[in-house]
């Protein structure tokens, strides 16, 4: 105790002169001021000892390179004496005053006692004490080891780094100080204090070069992480009270500073900003934000905070108390385009036609114009001779199944029936490249080591053919730091006609780094000639950097010419010049709105997560003419709001295009409709969400964290919120699952998953829970193994009106395949050929492809891209998060539904049977099932008689054969003449083989390029099997003893979502690269395991010649997709 009372009065004796020369915080280090010395170890962990470390590797982090550290806490302690004793912390006074009290510290909770022990409250870093009158002398407060972290992952010991004792002087506008008058040139100001996640980096001072008065702050930080002044003063506030935050700034170099509202509760940090706005410019500017005291907040506070490298000057900061919400601006007038009519783009008929096991499929479609009565003859020309193929008009559906083909030059004519008057269309039939592969269509791209990024759709020289504009390579350069990386070459844009003729590829340069956020560009008819341009965001020549980013330059919206790729008209893009810092200024967006409701407009965006601008053109007369802008910075509650993607769509029903930026949705005219204020969000949603209602929803996966409301749905009219999560979310991560998936229930689902950091300052994430909620707000499941977590691409596929998941294997929610395959990274799902179901766009080294569903039809509608607002969401997804596009109806709501979905992978088999009647008319019927032979149902017919909108959910038992795999049908007489039909294929239980010459996955004897896990959790394995495969150049090495020579075939066990390419070596024998098909997933469920045999150019299986002894095989995964694998097996030919 000797030790502890030297140093007390020492530090006393230090403060008192301090406090004399002008000095208003005194910082005191956490193991200079504890009292009970006795209670501490020096640098090693005891349960029942606080431990002075200061031999952490990551020493710079702390504050003097030493720090208190606790015993870890795993569960709360119900006493004092658990644990290490309770530390006594003495902190001199040097002078009488009103002072502030602060810790600084680790996030993890510690208790605290100001009454010498008696009563105890749950504590982390930050305010101890606000202004208490205190004598000179000394404040002593105790701290305890008692409580563990809410969040189990975050569970360990706290840390007492810091303290902080401000006196408060010079209170005007609710700060100390906010002029930077009081205090000295050089000297930090009083009444601040200045942190730095790297200890001892950078600096604040006054500065005479101010803009009013004697003195200013100067903030200077180097190359770093982040930083923060705080204000020691904390004004008391009321929920719903109004404030003006200002300010004058400029920002004399590197990263753009931002003046904060720090709102707490009880002491603690609630809401790290409650408002804020930015300092930047060159030049003195003032900054102005209104601010509206939330409910759960009773104090605030000001600080500067930033990142990175920046030097910055502050002056006369005021938070100054306003009766009430100041008035708006006037808001401009409704748009008024050049088009006197709506400018609709043309539609042919769309004919798709593609050869399938039982003969060639053709589909066509719908279009709105034609006769609600029109019905088609389907023909084929061979040889130049037609021949009709159709007994009786087809009227139900928009397909027909050719069982006899003719030969592959043969072409499908579609005619309307009965002489009506209406497009007609033709194709020739996309082969099958081999026996296991579906029919696509190919598009060459100029590069053929290249893959696509984004595609663009648009009908370029007006025939009424879909047209493709792409961007590639795939790769992707993301603007944070974390993770950026110098880009290695340029993006190009590539131009193709409907049948894969390439127009024109444009280079878009240097000056665009290559990556989704720098590189926005559509494909619509801007001018309403008929013909699709391009737009898209350029610069000019190589204004990078040393380091490669580009921070510098002219940027423009450039509408190119759809056919030639020249240029059309271009106009600035929104400055980069208000933005905080790189990372922020380089997330870009472009959208087409029809704003007037007649005319395409092209609106650019900049920005996401804090500032965003948007200005609104139309293309009249070949120039870009500006129609209005906006500016986030100018409306209460819309900062931060932005999404990664943006949707543009008549919210409110009055025939003119809402934008909805994320979280906050603008009108026509470029001002805020609504916000919901809740930040930003990774995924939305908009389109009929709940049909019961009227008008449409958006559903939200939200990034930013939340208390309440981690995935929620509103009204898209209004934003009022409908349900939402009702627990905390760090950061519900991807762009999450909405749709209309799970037939038992109405409406589309919502599904996300919340994600944790594990590394901060990285971007090591980790699965912290997972949920999926029906379109009402009921919970259907929660877990970290619920399947569709990060989102799921979907598709209407098959023939009932629920969609389908995209997994390489098309597949039902919860059940089986479906039919129909695809292969290479999926780019866009959308309805650009055949009827109304969509089709699915990918891409492979040198190429993209569109894959069409193979599967009959139940019943028809209008192609789904007459729809306004699905039309516009697939012209978004040319840039940001790609999402499925919604209808602004549900289809199941105004048609009959039939929807058989496969289920009981891996318990008994059972088909699961739901009728839906629309909300418009009750139907009544039976059901009857039908299989092939040795398929026994129960039962194999049943009863429906639903009033309008209800559903019936029957469950049917089935036996089937081991190894089975066939179809189950269903028909169902609805009335007036109408049939539904529908299908799904049923398999017996893939069993694992038990024959041949086994090596499991998990015997490797040799592997570079990665470490894959091996896991003993997934079912319907022969024993375990290894995970993780999922980076190129990733080599694995078995070996195998071959007891016999002779000639073998070799299979292989294995399970992936979408497909994956792997190099195969077997005993030094090159067999090139093999791709391993989609199963559905990473082995989930026993449906999810498949076997697969390398094959020859002519599609039979590899015969090896293997002499007896041992054999080595190679596989090196060529393409970074995952892929389990079980075993591979070795089998003699008899």
């Amino acid at each position: 105790m000797r030790h502890g009372k030297i140093l007390w009065l020492g530090l006393m004796a230090i403060l008192v002169m301090a406090c004399r020369a002008g000095a208003a915080e005194m910082r005191y280090e956490a193991e200079d001021v504890i009292v009970n010395r006795e209670a501490l170890i020096p640098d090693k962990a005891a349960p029942d000892k606080w431990t002075v470390w200061s031999t952490d590797v990551n020493a710079h982090i702390w504050s003097g390179r030493v720090v208190v550290r606790a015993p870890a806490v795993q569960a709360d302690r119900e006493r004092p004496e658990d644990g290490a004793p309770p530390l006594l912390i003495r902190l001199p006074i040097p002078e009488a005053g009103v002072y502030t009290i602060s810790l600084g510290g680790s996030q993890r909770p510690l208790a605290l006692s100001l009454d010498g022990g008696k009563t105890w409250r749950r504590f982390t870093q930050g305010t101890i004490a606000r202004m208490v009158d205190l004598p000179a002398g000394h404040f002593e407060c105790w701290f305890d080891d008692r409580y563990a972290a809410e969040e189990p992952s975050q569970r360990g010991s706290a840390y007492l780094d810091y303290f902080l004792v401000n006196r408060l002087e010079h209170i005007r506008n609710n700060m100390s100080n906010p002029d930077f008058e009081a205090g000295e040139p050089g000297q930090t100001p009083l009444g601040w204090s200045w942190w730095h996640r790297e200890q001892q980096k950078g600096e604040c001072v006054i500065t005479t070069e101010a803009h009013s008065g004697r003195g200013a702050l100067r903030i200077k930080t180097p190359e770093g992480r982040d930083w923060a002044l705080s204000n020691v003063y904390s004004a008391a506030v009321q929920p719903g009270e109004y404030y003006l935050l200002t300010g004058w700034g400029k920002t004399v170099a590197g990263t753009k500073p931002t003046v904060s509202v720090v709102g707490k509760k009880n002491g603690q940090v609630a809401n790290w900003a409650v408002g804020r706005c930015n300092v930047w410019g060159k030049d003195w500017r003032q900054c102005r934000r209104q601010v509206c005291i939330p409910d759960d907040i009773d104090e605030v506070y000001v600080r500067v905070v930033g990142s990175g490298a920046c030097e910055a000057l502050i002056d006369d900061l005021a938070l100054t108390r306003i009766d009430g919400p100041a008035p708006m601006p006037a808001p401009p007038p409704p748009v008024e385009g050049f088009a006197k009519t709506r400018v609709i783009e043309p539609m042919g008929r769309g004919v798709v036609a593609q050869v399938v096991s039982d003969g060639v499929y053709v589909s066509w479609r719908l279009l709105r114009d034609d006769p609600a009565e029109i019905a088609f003859d389907v023909f084929r020309r061979q040889d130049g001779q037609e021949r009709k193929l159709n007994a009786a008009p087809i009227r139900q559906t928009c397909d027909f199944l050719d069982q006899a083909p003719a030969g592959e030059t043969a072409v499908y004519i579609v005619r309307p029936a009965g002489g009506v008057t209406a497009a007609v269309g033709e194709a020739q039939a996309w082969p099958a490249p081999d026996a296991m592969a579906q029919p696509y269509q190919r598009f060459v791209l100029s590069n053929p080591e290249s893959r696509a990024q984004k595609i663009g759709v648009g009908d370029l020289n007006g025939d009424g053919v879909y047209d493709y504009v792409v961007k590639h390579p795939i790769e992707n350069v993301d603007p944070w730091s974390v993770v950026w990386y110098k880009s290695p070459d340029t993006y190009k844009l590539e131009a193709f006609l409907g049948d894969g003729t390439r127009l024109w590829t444009r280079d878009l340069g240097w000056s665009i780094e290559r990556g989704m956020w720098y590189s926005p560009y559509i494909v619509y008819d801007f001018n309403g000639d008929g013909k699709a341009e391009v737009a898209v965001k350029m610069g000019e020549g190589d204004p990078r950097d040393e380091d490669g980013r580009v921070t510098s330059g002219p940027e423009w919206l450039v509408i190119l010419d759809g056919m030639t790729g020249e240029d059309i008209a271009r106009a600035p893009w929104p400055s980069r010049e208000p933005f905080e810092n790189y990372n922020l200024s380089c997330r870009n967006l472009l959208i087409v709105a029809y704003l007037d409701g007649r005319t395409p407009c092209v609106v650019a965006l900049r920005g996401t997560y804090g500032v965003q601008l948007a200005e609104a053109w139309q293309l009249k007369d070949g120039k870009l003419e500006r129609l209005w802008s906006y500016d986030n910075e100018a409306f209460p509650g819309c900062w931060g709001q932005g999404a990664h993607t943006n949707y543009a769509l008549d919210v409110d029903g009055d025939g003119r295009d809402e934008i909805v930026l994320g979280s906050v949705v603008l009108d026509d005219n470029g001002v805020p409709l609504w916000t919901t204020g809740k930040g930003h969000p990774d995924g939305v949603f908009v389109g009929d969400l709940q049909p019961w209602r009227p008008g449409l929803e958006v559903a939200y996966v939200m990034e930013t964290r939340q208390k309440t409301g981690g995935l929620c749905m509103a009204d898209a009219a209004t934003g009022e919120l409908l349900w939402e999560l009702g627990v905390p979310t760090s950061h519900v991560d991807g762009k999450g699952t909405c749709a209309n998936l799970d037939p038992r229930y109405p409406g589309s689902e919502l599904a996300g998953a919340d994600m944790r950091i594990l590394e901060p300052g990285t971007n090591k994430r980790g699965l912290h829970n997972a949920w999926l909620f029906t379109a009402a707000g009921e919970l259907l499941y929660e877990g970290r193994d619920m399947p569709y977590r990060f989102g799921t691409w979907t598709a209407y596929w098959d023939a009932d009106l629920q969609k389908e998941l995209c997994r390489g294997k098309m597949l039902d929610p919860d059940g089986g395949e479906v039919g129909g395959q695809y292969q290479g990274s999926l780019l866009l799902v959308a309805d650009v050929l055949g009827d109304w179901r969509e089709e699915i766009f990918t891409t492979v080294k040198g190429e993209f492809r569109i894959y069409s569903t193979p599967l009959p039809a139940m019943d028809r509608r209008v192609c789904l891209m007459q729809e306004h607002n699905y039309r516009l969401r697939i012209s978004s997804n040319a840039m940001g998060y790609g999402t499925e596009a919604l209808l602004p109806y549900d289809p199941e709501a105004e048609s009959p539904n039939l929807n058989l979905t496969f289920q009981g992978q891996d318990t008994t088999p059972s088909l699961q049977v739901v009728a839906v009647a629309s909300r418009r008319q009750a139907i009544k019927g039976r059901v009857v099932l039908t299989g092939e032979a040795g398929v026994r149902f129960e039962p194999v017919s049943f009863e429906v008689d639903l009033p309008a909108g209800e559903r019936l959910v029957q469950r049917v038992a089935l036996e089937l054969p081991d190894g089975y795999r066939g179809l189950v049908r269903a028909q169902f007489e609805v009335g007036d003449g109408v049939v539904l039909h529908g299908q799904v294929p049923v398999l017996g239980q893939k069993k694992a083989l038990t024959e041949g010459i086994f090596v499991e996955a998990e015997s490797f004897v040799g592997q570079v390029g990665g470490a894959v896990q091996v896991r003993d959790d997934k079912p319907g394995t022969r024993g375990k099997s290894i995970s993780h495969w999922d980076a190129a150049g990733h080599r694995l090495t078995w070996e195998v003893k071959i007891p016999e020579a002779g000639r073998y075939q070799l299979q292989m066990r294995y399970c992936n979502p979408d497909g994956a390419q792997r190099t195969l070596v077997v005993a030094g024998r090159k067999c090139g690269t093999m791709t391993l098909p989609g199963t559905g997933g990473f082995g989930q469920t026993n449906q999810e395991w498949d076997h697969v045999s390398p094959t020859g150019k002519d599609g039979k299986p590899l015969v090896f010649e293997l002499a007896a002894g041992t054999h080595t095989i190679v596989m090196e995964n060529v393409d970074g997709k995952g892929c389990n694998l079980d075993y591979l097996v070795l089998t003699k030919e008899k």
